[in-house]
């Protein structure tokens, strides 16, 4: 174990075995996959001198709630706990992406799940030419408590951030890699050197968030790692524009209403959600968005206003993903 114990980090590889949830791709399974790629992230972190537990071995198979618990039992002493669990998604054999669930009582844990995305989707998108960035998001049950097992589990059952802050874990996520039934993303997560390109670019960011391998800050010192990631976010939106929008020209005073909008997906399907406000930063309007009930949140998105007037796009995935506002501001 290694002697200031900066950051312990506990894998659970998804269901068991070698033959659950088959892909789009003969001869995948979700279950092998993610234990190989568990495999692998584990080996990467540990050279960075990053403790690591995985809740399983390859044919056991605990119950969910029970996998998180590990983080809780394992993680006295240190100064940072991450318990994550490692999925493939499935929907329509069209919907592709990356997504992290996290639990909605840990909201200091945002920053890095969407470092672990971005990191994912830039070894998964040369090839695949499809994976995106498909956000951060949270889902609770009416009690407050997490919807997920493992997650709940992970914060003891905690219905509320003074209560997860009672534990040790304060990064709890569930990592959905692509979805295996599409046949692009399949093909892609099928092969043993794109699992471990993974799992090496998982560990470079969370080694990189918590300053692990960086003379000049302290691993523990997450804070300031989070501030610099900000900054350089903010650098990067404000350079992401595109030449088939014009940037939407609104007053300051717009900032923090709430408004609706409509999302048309490339798979075809449909959502409606209520925004959860609006700001200005270099130039480029963003929006927070959320459902009705605040159970699922997305990350910021800067947009531009379509030439024709009658809606909005996102300047992450210009053609991706277009939205239009039920009603202006």
């Amino acid at each position: 174990m290694s002697e200031n114990k900066k950051l312990l980090v506990v894998i659970d590889p998804g269901h068991t075995g070698n033959t659950y949830n088959a892909g789009a791709v003969k001869g995948y399974y979700e279950s092998k996959a993610v234990y190989d790629l568990s495999l692998y992230e584990k080996t990467a972190l540990e050279k960075r001198g990053i403790d690591v537990i995985l809740t399983r071995e390859r044919n056991q198979d605990p119950g969910l709630y029970e996998r998180g618990q590990m983080a809780v039992k394992k993680g006295n002493g240190y100064a940072n706990v991450l318990f994550e669990s490692n999925h493939t998604d499935a929907f329509n054999g069209k919907v592709c992406g990356v997504t992290v669930v996290r639990s909605a009582h840990l909201p200091g844990s945002e920053k890095l799940a969407e470092k672990m995305i971005d990191a994912i989707v830039k070894v998964m998108k040369p090839s695949t030419g499809i994976t995106y960035n498909r956000g951060v998001v949270t889902k609770t049950q009416s009690n407050g408590a997490d919807w997920y097992g493992v997650i709940r589990g992970a914060v003891s059952g905690a219905a509320s951030q003074g209560q997860a802050k009672n534990g040790p874990v304060r990064y709890d996520y569930i990592v959905e890699h692509g979805f295996h039934d599409n046949p692009k993303e399949c093909l892609f997560l099928s092969k043993q050197e794109n699992l471990k390109a993974i799992a090496e670019a998982k560990a470079a960011a969370i080694a990189e968030y918590f300053g692990i391998g960086n003379k000049s800050q302290p691993a523990n010192q997450s804070g300031q790692s989070s501030q610099n990631n900000r900054n350089n976010d903010s650098h990067q939106t404000d350079q992401n524009t595109s030449t088939d929008s014009t940037i939407l020209n609104k007053k300051d005073s717009i900032s923090g209403k709430s408004f609706h909008w409509q999302s048309e997906h490339p798979a075809g399907t449909h959502d409606s959600f209520k925004g959860c406000g609006i700001y200005r930063q270099g130039g480029i309007y963003h929006y927070r968005r959320s459902n009705g009930n605040c159970q699922y949140s997305r990350r910021e998105k800067p947009m531009g206003k379509l030439k024709s007037g009658q809606g909005w796009i996102s300047l992450i995935m210009p053609g991706k993903w277009l939205e239009k506002f039920e009603k202006s501001f």
